[in-house]
């Protein structure tokens, strides 16, 4: 994560007075954030970014079939089967195109501009006089969100964040199995804590 953009969420949860909590970000897209004909992805957009950082478009959607290479063996099926099911058949969603040949191949992009990772919340919660978590309510979080997210799109040059934290949010896949999230807080605080999900069948007993 670039220095400017954990600026950003420190300045914001200062701002505010509270912890923002974030997906840990996909640094593979840190080199095309901000820069002119790159966008972020939006919740629409449910092919995958390729992860293998030897690739050229690493950070950036790319189709598998055509690269598979563009991805590591282990998160490659999952790839493919996300490929599959955002093209609808054998359609590009409409807006998008996938470059068949030439160096862009296998390159996805939404109105003619290539598409990296965005910014996943987790969590917005308010803070106290000295900076620790405070109880917030559902409707709390959300209007949070009303003015936590236009503030820091602001800060972060782009529309980084798409959608309300993931572990409020009834549309989305919410917390994963095993994953890290940052905790920035309203006094520069940084916290890196999992998930409350699970990390497997064991832990479930």
């Amino acid at each position: 994560m670039l220095p400017e953009h954990k600026n950003a969420f420190f300045l914001i949860a200062a701002h505010f007075n509270c912890w923002i909590g974030l997906r840990e970000p996909n640094e593979l897209a840190d080199k095309w954030i901000g820069k002119p004909d790159y966008i972020p992805k939006s919740k629409k957009c449910k092919a995958k970014t390729a992860d293998n950082p030897n690739f050229n478009f690493s950070g950036l959607v790319v189709n598998p079939l055509l690269c598979p290479n563009a991805f590591i063996e282990k998160s490659r099926p999952d790839a493919t089967k996300k490929w599959k099911s955002f093209i609808m058949g054998y359609e590009m969603p409409f807006g998008y195109t996938c470059s068949e040949s030439g160096p862009e191949k296998g390159l996805v992009k939404f109105a003619g501009k290539a598409i990296h990772a965005d910014f996943d919340l987790m969590t917005l919660s308010k803070a106290g006089n000295n900076g620790e978590f405070v109880f917030t309510s559902t409707h709390e979080e959300n209007s949070l969100f009303r003015v936590v997210r236009p503030m820091l799109n602001h800060y972060l040059g782009s529309e980084m964040i798409q959608h309300g934290s993931e572990f409020m949010w009834k549309d989305g896949v919410g917390g994963r199995e095993s994953e890290r999230v940052f905790y920035f807080g309203p006094k520069r605080q940084f916290k890196i804590a999992h998930s409350s999900m699970p990390t497997d069948k064991e832990t479930m007993h």
